[in-house]
């Protein structure tokens, strides 16, 4: 008879956490009820290990137990092997072979945090939000983040495909994607916008996150940066450390950056230095629904402070902090939620539906000030709980970092969005380099690409047969109409003829059908300026690198016209940092 290889306390430690962004749930048994819970399991356990009809492997078991054990905790919470345990730290250390993605488990599906600038995932168009239904033909449902991530990864040059479920898609669709070596940098592009104004792109929280920032400010200083955009889109954070050292650049010694609370673990961690970026800059902070964990700290720390003013979206919500415990000697480890994130003036990052199971999460909060409830969005995951920044600015917790600025980004027609997934502007960039000779190399953010390019572009992708087999939302769900409305034909006459007998109802269907397809022709046309605007991107990178490409396409970006807005501007930059005069609060905090 086999013996359980994990230590059955490995598992039952999952059960002494039920903690979240506010106090216990009343529901919590105590320690001794905790410790009948374990005996009742050894008892069944031991019995199925003896008794049952048939000889199970002990291993089994106890990875059933594991899993329903998850379930009863947060999808960040895992049980890792000794693959999965050096995958985790080739996240945030070194180099590996993969496509580029960092993914979470939101409402119960593999989800995408962000694409990696660069990388497979980033080029084929795989965007933040986007459900991973299956992972080479296998389900992922009920895999754990980690699980998933181990199957993403692999040698470099094979291919991995995932199957994508997009909001506004009426079916999910699969995406073949090369590995290649990722390699984790942590600025991915900077430069000068204006005389005065420079520009950062973060892309991650590694080991090197804080000195790499460092030295691009200080060169960016000697071009005359005065005014900088730190960009924070996408970036799904990393290292707690590294979070803490990046926001130091820029607040006071003694400035509160982040807490962490939790049943057993609790920190405080204060700027223990003046930072390199004094209060004479201005600074706008760039965020949307990917940017998250410890770029959260790092957005919300500023914003706490009032040295930035934050423009995009609301971030993820990331908020929770896992840590590592080895199992055993062979590697296994538990990756445990111990605790969350807190900014300096107490708003909780954690989104509540992101928590443990939706126990011990903190219930809504209600302000005192009717007044002020009102101004809360998104109520179901947010608390009404009124909190306040160094200058007395109005700000809520517990969903993410909400913007001061809010605005969305240009949405990307549907027919643009097929085409980039398939990488067709890449591919056509491709073919088309090798007609343009010597101009090719030469190619930049000045070259006109010729009045035939477009023409030419829309020969080949009508040419393609994964395009055009490619139907939109609307024809899928007129497709599945007619479907129904056959197959109740069917029934209630007997009539097994694939046509419809109402031949008014097939006249109407036929025409819709055309119009869409006319429709749908209309709109190839209509984004001809962002087909060529897209070609050219591949274009520039193939000539000049990735850095003059995302120049490129930063010309267009609704979020950075509006931060620059605000920096051109230095009275519209100091009225949005004053304090809402309704209920105005001066808060000092730790300094």
């Amino acid at each position: 008879m086999k013996f359980i290889r994990l230590s059955l306390y490995s598992l039952f430690v999952f059960f002494a956490i039920f903690t979240a962004c506010g106090k216990p749930s009343a529901e919590a048994k105590t320690s001794s009820d905790f410790y009948e819970e374990v005996s009742r399991l050894h008892r069944i356990m031991s019995e199925i290990n003896l008794k049952y009809v048939e000889e199970i492997d002990p291993g089994e078991i106890t990875d059933a137990a594991i899993s329903g054990i998850r379930s009863v905790l947060d999808p960040n919470t895992a049980v890792l092997d000794p693959k999965a345990s050096d995958n985790l730290k080739l996240a945030t250390d070194g180099e590996y072979g993969g496509i580029g993605l960092t993914i979470s488990i939101r409402d119960n599906m593999l989800t995408v945090i962000s694409p990696m600038v660069g990388t497979p995932a980033y080029n084929l168009g795989i965007m933040a939000g986007d459900k991973i239904t299956h992972i080479n033909g296998k389900t992922t449902k009920d895999l754990t983040a980690d699980e998933s991530a181990e199957r993403l990864r692999g040698k470099v040059g094979t291919d991995v495909t995932v199957t994508i479920m997009r909001e506004g898609s009426v079916a999910p669709f699969d995406i073949k994607i090369t590995r290649a070596k990722i390699v984790v940098h942590a600025v991915t592009f900077a430069d000068m916008l204006d005389k005065d104004i420079g520009y950062i792109q973060l892309a991650a929280f590694n080991l090197k996150t804080a000195t790499e920032l460092e030295d691009v400010i200080n060169k960016l200083k000697k071009r005359g940066m005065k005014k900088m955009v730190l960009d924070l889109r996408s970036n799904p954070g990393g290292l707690l450390n590294q979070a803490i050292e990046v926001s130091e650049l820029f607040l006071k010694s003694g400035n509160r950056i982040v807490s962490t609370k939790g049943r057993v673990v609790n920190s405080e961690n204060n700027a223990t230095k003046n930072g390199m970026v004094g209060d004479d800059m201005q600074i706008a902070v760039l965020v949307n629904q990917g940017t998250a964990s410890a770029a959260e700290i790092v957005s919300g720390a500023l914003q706490d402070w009032d040295r930035a003013i934050v423009v995009g979206k609301t971030t993820f919500g990331k908020g929770s902090v896992q840590t590592v415990f080895p199992l055993d000697y062979d590697g296994r480890a538990l990756k445990l939620t111990t605790a969350f994130y807190y900014l300096p003036f107490g708003r909780c990052i954690n989104k509540p539906e992101y928590g443990i199971r939706g126990r011990g999460t903190r219930a809504a909060a209600v302000s005192e000030d009717p007044e002020e409830s009102k101004d809360v969005k998104d109520t179901a995951v947010r608390d009404t709980q009124v909190y306040y920044t160094a200058n007395g600015r109005k700000m809520y917790g517990g969903g993410g970092i909400t913007p001061d600025v809010e605005i969305e980004q240009k949405p990307i027609p549907w027919i643009a969005q097929v085409q980039e997934r398939q990488a067709l502007y890449f591919r056509f960039a491709v073919k088309y380099r090798s007609q343009l000779g010597d101009i090719a190399s030469k190619i930049d953010s000045s070259w006109h690409p010729p009045d035939t390019m477009f023409n030419a572009f829309k020969a080949f992708y009508m040419a393609d047969t994964n395009f055009t087999k490619v139907k939109s939302p609307a024809r899928t769900l007129t497709d599945a109409v007619e479907e129904t409305l056959l197959r109740e034909q069917n029934i209630i006459h007997g009539d097994t003829s694939k046509v419809l007998k109402d031949t008014l109802l097939a006249a109407r269907l036929a025409a819709f059908v055309a119009a869409l397809t006319k429709q749908n022709e209309t709109q190839a046309i209509e984004i001809k300026n962002y087909s060529i605007n897209a070609i050219k991107r591949e274009l520039i990178a193939a000539a000049k690198g990735s850095e003059a490409s995302i120049a490129w396409t930063l010309r267009d970006d609704a979020q950075l016209a509006e931060a620059l807005k605000y920096l051109r501007n230095d009275a519209l930059y100091k009225n949005k940092m004053k304090a809402q005069p309704k209920n105005s609060k001066k808060i000092t905090g730790k300094k």
